[in-house]
């Protein structure tokens, strides 16, 4: 067990197997509202404030403040208990939070007037975190935008997917301390809403879920333009089909009338049939493929075709 001392208060920073010394400092009256979630082993998000009692409030809870993106079970889960004099918490790792340095944090929450302001830092701390995965995030999706105008293939899907799935991760963690930060308010902040640390910690809190705000609906829209791209594609792959089974269809129909067994067939004995069956196909296909392009039913896939070798020719 740490023990961090403010100016008069303490902060426990207890280990995941110190439960007992942590039982020991749960006030009696909170005991009955706690017992449940001190002794259930499972809970993962869990959070109750108990204020029956004036200026004898607490908070308490468990709060995932790690996960890992491949493996649900990847994760990791802190307890906390939270009055005015003190807090403790069970199982927070400094060291699972990107960006942080645990001595200059500790450092920081000593330097608070009270408790509740040093869970505040702690809270901030957290959120630090979470903002430095959310500006690698916003590097990773600024990569697929381009990747998606320079080379749709069939992979990106499934990167806007996989991108999607990262953000509701870390939607998950931020909008848990902001529960916390919310359950905090309520119990203890009518009295201390100006301090400075609760401040800082909520406008932390309000960056990141607009950040995710603004990522999901930039994620939404390149899922929805990668549905169309999809789309489109779809409708190019029939239309070409299309045209190719209208452009053979003079040799196809011809080839099965000419390939029936029949015994009175005149023209198996024409001594020019064999070359008027040649010429009488490529005629009518060149008719066909003539009003076509008149029609303009090809000229998207020319096109297209063309601003391909285009672009090839720009990039040598």
């Amino acid at each position: 067990m740490k023990v961090h001392s403010g100016a008069d208060w303490v902060w426990y920073q207890l280990g995941p197997h110190e439960k007992t010394e942590a039982k020991k400092m749960i006030r009696h009256n909170h005991w009955p509202q706690c017992e449940k979630w001190f002794e259930h082993e499972n809970h993962i998000n869990f959070l109750r404030s108990d204020t029956n009692d004036q200026n004898n409030e607490a908070v308490f809870g468990s709060l995932i403040y790690h996960q890992g993106l491949d493996d649900e079970k990847n994760h990791t889960v802190f307890h906390f208990y939270i009055t005015r004099d003190f807090f403790f918490t069970i199982n927070f790792d400094f060291s699972l939070l990107r960006g942080i340095k645990e001595k200059h944090a500790t450092q920081q929450i000593q330097t608070c007037e009270n408790a509740i302001e040093g869970f505040f830092v702690l809270l901030g701390e957290l959120m630090n975190s979470y903002l430095i995965g959310l500006d690698e995030f916003e590097v990773k999706q600024r990569t697929l935008k381009w990747q998606i105008h320079d080379d749709n293939s069939k992979g990106i899907l499934e990167n806007v997917h996989k991108l999607r799935h990262e953000l509701f991760i870390w939607k998950g963690l931020t909008l848990g301390a902001k529960k916390v930060e919310m359950a905090l308010k309520e119990a203890f902040l009518p009295k201390n809403d100006k301090q400075k640390d609760y401040l800082r910690a909520h406008q932390k809190m309000e960056r990141g879920i607009t950040y995710i705000n603004e990522f999901d609906q930039e994620l939404s829209n390149l899922l929805h333009a990668e549905e169309v791209i999809t789309s489109q594609r779809g409708n190019e792959i029939v239309k070409a089909l299309t045209i190719f089974t209208t452009l053979f269809t003079p040799m196809t129909a011809l080839g099965a009338l000419w390939g029936m067994n029949f015994d009175n067939m005149p023209e198996l004995h024409w001594k020019y049939a064999y070359i008027g069956s040649i010429v009488l196909i490529i005629v009518s296909t060149l008719l066909i493929y003539i009003y076509l392009r008149q029609k303009g039913w090809t000229g998207d896939i020319l096109k297209e075709n063309q601003k391909k070798y285009l672009r090839k020719e720009k990039k040598r």
